[in-house]
């Protein structure tokens, strides 16, 4: 079991011959597997079941293959005052009739999982971790807790409403190497990507074109669209590394909005979606509030922004020191961007469900993924007894 679902193998791996004949496990058959991590999976919920505290996060992402939308669901909390992140569920969210995709389908597979698996309610959520999207933002709003946004989609879309300035330069580009039948950009890459890699490729590539060639001289960029180009590459690398430096697993509020303040200084632009307060941010005096904190300037917390952490308050002992008197515990203060670990589950699910599981029925997708993403709950002496 741990071969099968740690390296990707097929469930069929268990009846080879070669398994048996290279190792001394006793066989197990293609349909006794599946039960065996079926029990595996309830030692799991268990496990994270007693570690779950009286108030924790939900990290919320998904993945669409064929006619099956998947929910991942992450659960975000403290141990032993370490943050923590456990995947609850990846679960097709349409399984009966009048299921849907809206925010209220969604807070009603929240409300049946979390009592069910992990004997704890969704009242008890205190912020939400997850796209910008409409779905998330009014899933927030009904469960009345923060959402905490993906911070390189609104890099993303800043980038592409200020690529919208460069159009004519960017396509005299894209011509010209359609013309010479040179390696297109995937049309799946992102703004930024796709705007850096084509400037990229284009410089490049430049000092080898003969500028006397008849058959691509009519689509040579002017030298005035080369100096706006060569501009735009340097503050695209700027930007870049900005966008590198958001899929870091440390990143906290603090961080962002301190890179996306150098940006805005740069490019004033960009603060209609990078700004604090900007429309896209569905939680700004919570973001603001926890930027605060983070800086240790919790005393110059205004009205709106304790309201929006209080629900992180905890009481000080009087043997603390006067400057340990935060109206945010240590738990907003760890507080981190989670979203590079549920884009990195959806990257899983692409890769296991490869061409030789195409046949699997989605629950058994399903655990395949649980157990894979929270390896550190179980090993092969918690597959034997299960």
């Amino acid at each position: 079991m741990v071969w099968i679902v740690h390296c990707n193998l097929p469930l069929a791996f268990s009846e080879s011959r070669e398994a048996r004949r290279y190792s001394n496990l006793q066989p197990v058959s293609q349909e006794t597997l599946p039960a065996g991590m079926d029990g595996v999976m309830l030692t799991i919920e268990r496990a994270i079941a007693a570690e779950l505290l009286a108030r924790f996060g939900i990290m919320l992402g998904g993945w669409t293959h064929a006619s099956e939308h998947y929910l991942d669901v992450f659960a975000c909390y403290e141990v032993d005052t370490r943050p923590k992140t456990a995947l609850l569920s990846m679960t097709p969210l349409l399984n009966a009739e009048d299921d849907d995709l809206t925010a209220r389908g969604h807070r009603e597979f929240l409300e049946t999982i979390m009592p069910g698996d992990y004997g704890v309610q969704l009242e008890q959520c205190r912020f939400f971790v997850g796209d910008n999207c409409s779905v998330n933002r009014q899933l927030a709003t009904l469960t009345g807790v923060p959402l905490i946004g993906c911070a390189s989609h609104r890099l993303n879309l800043a980038v592409k409403a200020d690529m919208a300035s460069h159009k004519d330069d960017l396509a005299a580009v894209h011509a010209l190497m359609v013309e010479d039948q040179l390696s297109a950009c995937h049309p799946s890459r992102n703004s930024l990507e796709l705007a850096f890699v084509i400037v990229n490729r284009y410089f490049k590539l430049l000092e080898f074109l003969d500028p006397e060639d008849d058959d691509i001289l009519h689509l040579l960029p002017s030298p005035a669209c080369n100096k706006r180009l060569r501009v735009l590459m340097v503050k695209l690398r700027d930007i870049e590394s900005v966008a590198k430096a958001l899929q870091g697993l440390n990143v906290d509020l603090l961080d962002v909005q301190q890179w996306f303040d150098e940006l805005m200084s740069a490019k004033p632009q960009l603060a209609h979606y990078l700004g604090p307060r900007a429309n896209i941010v569905h939680s700004p005096d919570f973001e603001s509030g926890c930027v605060r904190v983070l800086r240790g300037k919790s005393g110059r917390l205004n009205r709106a922004e304790k309201a929006a952490l209080q629900s992180f308050a905890t009481t000080r002992s009087s043997a603390e020191p006067d400057n340990a008197a935060d109206v945010s515990t240590s738990f907003v203060e760890r507080l981190r961007k989670r979203r590079r670990l549920a884009e990195a589950a959806v990257a899983v699910a692409r890769v296991t469900f490869g061409q030789q599981r195409r046949g699997l029925l989605p629950l058994i997708l399903e655990t395949l993924l649980f157990l894979n993403e929270n390896q550190s709950y179980w090993d092969a002496s918690t597959a034997g007894r299960a």
